[in-house]
């Protein structure tokens, strides 16, 4: 009798552990390209990314969860650290985590094009 309890201990186990990790979606990401004569645009996330009210900011990516924006060769990406603040880093230099008034408005530049951007992949917009 033990041994039947104790094999179906393993196989519940077994089944939640495979449940969960395969609703974490690991590896997934979405990337979006625009190319014109004008613009060269890269929109590249992972996780949940969730903006301000103003739509202007970031306010939230989930745990391994990232965000790279690139626009006619200026971008930056954005990360979660290990206490909940978002990184920045911004044409490769140094990580930062509090912005200047010129990467805020960069910053609101690109969340108001994801927002368009995303809003095409929807299917009411196909």
């Amino acid at each position: 009798m033990k041994s039947i309890s104790k094999k179906l201990q393993i196989i519940v186990l077994a089944l939640i552990i495979l449940g969960t990790v395969a609703a974490c979606d690991w590896g997934k990401s979405t990337t979006i390209i625009n190319k014109t004569d004008n613009l060269s645009q890269k929109i590249k996330y992972s996780g949940k990314i969730i903006f301000n009210e103003q739509q202007n900011g970031i306010d939230h990516i989930s745990d391994g969860g990232y965000l790279e924006f690139d626009e006619n060769g200026r971008g930056f990406k954005a990360k979660n650290d290990a206490y909940g603040k978002i990184n920045y880093e911004f044409d490769g230099d140094s990580k930062v985590n509090t912005l200047s008034d010129d990467q805020k408005q960069f910053v609101a530049h690109a969340v108001k094009a994801i927002i368009k951007e995303r809003a095409k992949l929807r299917p009411e917009h196909k």
